[in-house]
């Protein structure tokens, strides 16, 4: 393995992306990206007792990127282009994978347990939004533990233009929440195993969406969970 040890986040753009990894989160990947991007609107009000959130050991984290997701704080948001709901924009197929929604797209019973028994519902509950969110983290811990990638915290390694990036549990969640954990692993071996190669055409958006976050989220702490967290 070579390195190269030497030693924020750009707006999401709408350049589609042609994944070719087959990869337990490709669909989440594709789904994310394939679609030219929409804003996200506002399409439900939020109940007046929900309108605020007990802030959480890792609230900076979710702060930024919803941020970077629903233009800072819309729990009413919704992306018409690739359907992600909320203030954390999560698509049908993450909602899916965390089990709150079957393959028709119907609402199950533990989106029910958290009070959600239609999209309405999960726009105008942030609490259930931010419960979602918490098992989808959990998920991507878990997908970013299996394939390595999580146990490269700490490393600074050099990016495709040159520079350094230092690898934090922060940084490589919110990329892999943006691009997927499979990216993430296939940017860390690339920068690791081959860095003198060119990056594959259909890699480079990925890639740079990847550095983007790990950058952008670089000085944020972040306690990845991964292996503890009930499985979704």
């Amino acid at each position: 393995m070579s390195t190269q040890p030497v030693q924020t986040l750009a707006p999401r753009t709408g350049r589609a992306l042609k994944a070719v990894a087959k990869t337990a989160d490709f669909k989440n990947a594709l789904a994310r990206v394939q679609a030219p991007f929409v804003p996200a609107r506002a399409v439900a009000a939020v109940r007046p007792a929900e309108a605020t959130r007990v802030a959480g050991p890792d609230a900076a984290f979710r702060d930024r990127i919803a941020a970077q997701e629903s233009a800072g704080a819309s729990w009413g948001a919704r992306n018409d282009a690739s359907g992600a709901l909320g203030r954390y924009q999560l698509l049908p197929v993450a909602l899916r994978d965390i089990g709150w929604q079957d393959a028709a797209g119907g609402w199950t019973g533990r989106a029910a347990a958290a009070g959600v028994r239609s999209e309405a519902d999960f726009l105008a509950i942030p609490s259930a939004q931010e419960a979602a969110m918490g098992q989808y983290l959990a998920r991507t811990e878990r997908q970013l533990s299996a394939n390595g990638a999580l146990g490269a915290a700490g490393r600074t390694v050099q990016a495709s233009d040159g520079q350094p990036v230092t690898l934090t549990e922060a940084g490589l969640v919110a990329a892999a929440h943006r691009r997927g954990a499979g990216a993430v692993a296939r940017w860390l071996e690339h920068r690791t195993r081959t860095p003198d190669a060119p990056v594959p055409e259909a890699s480079r958006a990925a890639f740079a969406g990847v550095e983007r976050r790990l950058r952008d989220f670089s000085d944020l702490s972040y306690a990845a969970r991964a292996g503890v967290s009930p499985s979704a």
